[in-house]
């Protein structure tokens, strides 16, 4: 296949997911193809859904990048072979780390739902059984050690095409676009039919006063992380479930169990949860947060309550709001 039909594959299959919010949300996720040396990878901070409409792809030099691999230097520095004011994506060392001819990183939702748990790798292994030859990672900072964990996993498995991401998402490697979709469509159809169906979405706008200085999230579901005990749990204790939820919305909750609470609490939070009451936020949230807040609702309403939920801790927190290559892609999202 050519370079060009190569590209035009990806751009028209990001097009797709990429306006699906259950595969992609904002601007999470990035995919990547080679063209010899050079590593063509989706930049940081684009959308997906943008592909056709705009020049989001990065071509980076990839026989340096292996260089620095064999070496155990997985802080490359990346070298872009063109210029422009597009960085490539923070997981660009994953992308050459994997063997395939187009690799996908996702944060799927119906996978999602499994990756939160304590011990995902066993539910995941119950419900795929060995259909591809797939690997698991426990949580790793995206980047640099994300990078170095699965290199370790490909020199003892060069055969696998399927990477589950702890609290993260998946990547998935394939020779051509058609074999990315159906890897891509066979693990969410699998998990999907796997999912605890909740019989408790109340889905309706909650009637409640709107506090002064806010903006309320019109979208009926959302609403529900707080009208649907379970849902408000989570969202109380269970807020850092995966890097793209704590990047875009902050790495705690501020959860009420009555207007009146939050009210004489008289703290000013971006996103505020009153139970019964609704979700607020101080200042319109972007394209890129909403997204994020109802993949939040996405994922909760699909967790087991039998389940052991992981959550991110205070120092991978820190590490991700600290990072100056995460607050560049919050800045380039819109």
């Amino acid at each position: 296949m050519e370079v060009n039909n190569i590209r035009e594959a990806v751009e028209k299959f990001c097009t797709i997911i990429g306006s699906n919010p259950m595969l992609v949300q904002g601007a999470g996720g990035n995919i990547s193809w080679k063209d010899g040396d050079t590593l063509w990878v989706k930049a940081s901070g684009m959308w997906m859904a943008d592909a056709e409409k705009k020049d989001i792809f990065v071509p980076v030099d990839l026989k340096n990048i292996k260089k620095e691999i064999a070496k155990s230097n997985y802080s490359v520095d990346i070298q872009t072979l063109a210029l422009s004011e597009l960085r490539p994506s923070i997981e660009t060392i994953l992308h050459s780390l994997m063997p395939h001819k187009i690799v996908l990183h996702v944060h799927a939702v119906e996978t999602l739902a499994y990756l939160v748990t304590q011990n995902y790798s066993e539910l995941l292994d119950s419900i795929l059984k060995n259909t591809y030859n797939s690997a698991y990672v426990d949580y790793k900072k995206p980047g640099p050690d994300l990078a170095e964990a699965i290199s370790k996993i490909l020199i003892d498995s060069p055969g696998v095409q399927i990477i589950f991401l702890q609290n993260h998402g998946v990547v998935i490697g394939g020779a051509d676009i058609e074999e990315i979709i159906k890897i891509l469509n066979f693990i969410e159809d699998t998990a999907k039919n796997h999912a605890i169906k909740d019989s408790n979405r109340l889905l309706k706008i909650i009637q409640g006063a709107t506090p002064k200085g806010y903006h309320s999230i019109n979208d009926i579901e959302i609403n529900n992380l707080v009208e649907n005990n379970a849902f408000f749990l989570h969202t109380k204790f269970n807020w850092a479930l995966y890097p793209d939820h704590v990047v875009f919305l902050g790495g705690k909750s501020f959860c009420y169990n009555s207007l009146e609470e939050f009210l004489y609490s008289k703290d000013r939070p971006d996103l505020v949860f009153i139970k019964s009451v609704g979700v607020f936020s101080l200042n319109k949230l972007s394209f890129t947060q909403l997204a994020q807040l109802r993949c939040y609702y996405d994922v909760v309403s699909r967790l087991n309550a039998k389940y052991k939920i992981k959550t991110l801790n205070d120092n991978q927190i820190h590490e991700l709001l600290d990072w100056n290559l995460e607050k560049h892609r919050v800045k380039n999202s819109k």
